[in-house]
């Protein structure tokens, strides 16, 4: 009995202290030109169809972190979850469905945006191009770098940001998992019945 208990409560702090562990890092960067100083309106959304025409900042089935960035953010950083984004569900549901959709970055202009497939976006091999498998709770925004530059060759002011999102959450528990602690609780819940007649 004490031994079933225990393993019973062993399994859900296993699968409760997953919840919120980094399942992975992307490393981007993003650059354009601009005036020196100027706030840089920036928006991340998910999407199946490349020709996607509507813009990162306007697509609320999967936008996250739509934002103005200014260079007094640069080690900051920002979260993302099902609490505080509306596209968060969408985001999420795209980039760990199994399929290689396309990750959007928009950098300042709302006609403008980069886009990369998911397993280029996030690294990842062609076999495992996205997050499938894994549940996401949470995703950081955290701005490495962000400042400005001058080419004096070209008379142009530039503007790098370099950045990473962190995923949080757990690997989806196999079924066969479930089914074992279902069936530990029920024989926990039978043995503790039993006793009682007697």
């Amino acid at each position: 009995m004490k031994v079933l208990s225990t393993f019973i409560f062993a399994l859900f702090v296993t699968l409760s202290s997953h919840a919120q562990g980094l399942i992975w890092s992307a490393t981007n960067w993003a650059q354009n030109s601009g005036p020196p100083g100027a706030n840089w309106a920036i928006a991340f959304d998910h999407v199946s169809d490349r020709f996607h025409a509507t813009p990162p900042s306007l697509n609320p089935v999967s936008r996250i972190f739509s934002m103005s960035l200014g260079t007094n953010d640069a080690g900051r950083t920002f979260f993302a979850s099902a609490l505080n984004e509306s596209g968060f569900a969408g985001f999420v549901g795209g980039i760990s469905d199994g399929v290689n959709g396309y990750v959007r970055f928009q950098d300042g202009d709302p006609s403008a945006w980069r886009l990369q497939s998911e397993q280029v976006f996030l690294g990842r091999t062609s076999f495992s191009p996205d997050l499938a498998g894994y549940h996401i709770t949470q995703i950081g925004f955290h701005v490495i770098n962000f400042y400005d530059f001058y080419i004096a060759s070209d008379d142009v002011y530039f503007r790098r940001l370099d950045y990473t999102l962190d995923f949080y959450g757990a690997p989806v528990p196999e079924p066969g998992t479930w089914a074992l602690l279902t069936l530990g609780t029920a024989a926990l819940l039978l043995r503790k019945k039993a006793r009682k007649r007697d």
